[in-house]
């Protein structure tokens, strides 16, 4: 895995299309039609939730080396991010590569929607990461307590609306965006209470301050997700009506 990524590295052009515990399969990103957005907002998911994996190990008291090739995660977030930019580009100027791709003009620029939302999502994500190397020793906080008991909501809420890309249920999308709203709320709660308290010492809770702030901005842009979700499933109804 290291070598694959030391060669991504040094060679312009490719990313990772899908790996699993005994392959990985590269594409290469000059042909705008080969990589189907779907599989590529895909793959920046399965990236940013990996991320997110390690960063609640980490709080569980695992080594930090997991964390160590977090910037080439987020790298290939952005190298997912500009395909997908630039298949809609050409997809907008050429019918050809949208049927390639098999879909609409409003759809890809959802799509690109989405993948703003996750690409941004990796950003803080990475902030995370970062605030995690530059506090030794790491602060302990309760998985189970807040903020930390928060990302798991944002995980699960994400993950469901990733599968709502395809199956468009509304009712599961607005399920989703509620847990999250509840989320952000509790989290901006947390963060007042922490700016008045003083008897806590100030770097813990700096650290502590600024991940709840991070957690938060995740919850905000998982919510555009699932907003861009409705918005397609109210496109699609209104074409099917049309017709």
């Amino acid at each position: 895995s290291r070598e694959i990524r030391r060669f991504l590295r040094n060679t312009r052009g490719f990313e990772i299309l899908a790996e699993d515990d005994e392959s990985q399969s590269l594409v290469c990103l000059i042909k705008s039609g080969e990589m189907p957005l779907q599989s590529s907002l895909n793959r920046m998911y399965f990236l940013l939730s990996s991320l997110s994996r390690d960063v609640m190990a980490v709080f569980g008291g695992e080594d930090l080396e997991i964390l160590s090739d977090d910037g080439e995660r987020e790298s290939e977030v952005d190298a997912m991010h500009y395909l997908i930019e630039r298949q809609v580009g050409v997809l907008l100027d050429f019918h050809a590569v949208a049927s390639s791709l098999d879909i609409n003009r409003n759809q890809a620029v959802q799509c690109a929607n989405l993948a703003n939302s996750l690409e941004r999502m990796m950003d803080h994500m990475f902030q995370i990461t970062t605030l995690i190397r530059e506090t030794q020793p790491l602060p302990k906080l309760d998985a189970a307590s807040e903020p930390l008991i928060h990302i798991p909501v944002w995980q699960s809420a994400l993950k469901q609306m990733m599968i709502d890309i395809r199956t468009r249920d509304s009712h599961s999308i607005e399920k989703a965006r509620e847990s999250l709203r509840s989320a952000q709320k509790e989290l901006g709660e947390h963060e007042e209470r922490m700016m008045v308290d003083k008897k806590r010492r100030a770097l813990p809770m700096l650290f502590e301050f600024r991940l709840s702030e991070s957690i938060r901005r995740l919850c905000a842009y998982a919510l555009d997700i699932g907003e861009t979700l409705l918005n397609m499933k109210a496109y699609d109804e209104m074409i099917i009506e049309y017709n």
